[in-house]
């Protein structure tokens, strides 16, 4: 019920907590007509909710209904459109710096972000279901409890990779197309976003070799670049040009860092 004493944003919150435990049927209540929280409800839906729709909607009250199952999209399934559309959203704005391509829209790409996050909150109500016995293990493709856990992990560190993906796009969108130093920019994402791949293709496919390797070696050898390439273009640029590049850095950074959590899950989840 919103009314008195009740935050737009605590309402909409309580929303989204009720997505996550399995609700059907989602009813909101106002104690008097509030467009503005009616229309930030709605672009929530819009979003973030994958199968949430207004079945009925009038001045002090909106019913969402969840037209989804949890079992439509077992969970490997939504780590998998996860990481395809986190890579093409690191991958876009690599092609537009090298010239490879004009057509690129920066806003565009970081927009996606919606589609990751989206993913992420239908991931999460999966197991929310399968914690609550509203769903079971195989539906929605898991096979022992210790998993559930771990793949929350995961989701949550591709959905943070997102947004950093979204903050590259972003910042880029505020600096010149010949930008110094781009072709080294370009060849820093190219690097992160194979590791990137490669950690979260490890988890689908429980390979600890392949964690390990990627943990002590490319791992390694992604932060040692990182400070090399940080100390050759901190150099001899205007104050706002540093911090756009300081800013896309240290967002690579960040993925790296983030995939590597992946990466330790595979190890932890291979041990049990």
């Amino acid at each position: 019920r919103a009314g008195e004493g009740v935050s737009r944003g605590a309402v909409v919150r309580e929303v989204l907590s009720k997505y996550l435990l399995g609700y059907k049927s989602i009813r909101v209540r106002m104690e008097k007509e509030d467009v503005e929280l009616r229309k930030i409800l709605r672009e929530v839906m819009v979003s973030k909710l994958i199968g949430a729709e207004v079945m009925h909607e009038d001045s002090r009250e909106l019913v969402i209904q969840v037209l989804v199952n949890v079992e439509d999209i077992p969970v490997p399934d939504v780590i998998t459109r996860m990481r395809d559309a986190a890579q093409g959203m690191i991958e876009d704005p690599v092609a537009l710096l090298r010239g490879e391509r004009e057509d690129v829209d920066l806003e565009e790409v970081a927009a996606r972000d919606d589609i990751v996050d989206k993913l992420y909150f239908y991931g999460l109500r999966q197991l929310y279901s399968a914690v609550r016995s509203f769903a079971g293990l195989e539906d929605i493709g898991l096979s022992r409890l210790e998993e559930i856990l771990p793949h929350a992990m995961v989701l949550k560190n591709l959905e943070r990779i997102s947004d950093h993906a979204a903050s590259i796009a972003r910042t880029l969108s505020q600096v010149p197309r010949e930008l110094p130093g781009k072709q080294e920019l370009a060849g820093a994402a190219d690097a992160v976003v194979v590791f990137f791949r490669r950690s979260v293709d490890a988890f689908l496919s429980r390979d600890r070799s392949a964690a390990n390797k990627l943990l002590d070696v490319d791992a390694e050898q992604l932060r040692e670049h990182d400070r090399e390439l940080a100390n050759k273009l901190f150099k001899g640029y205007d104050t706002s040009l540093l911090v756009n590049i300081r800013s896309i850095l240290g967002s690579y950074r960040r993925i790296v860092e983030y995939s590597s959590d992946i990466l330790e899950v595979v190890i932890d989840l291979t041990e049990r």
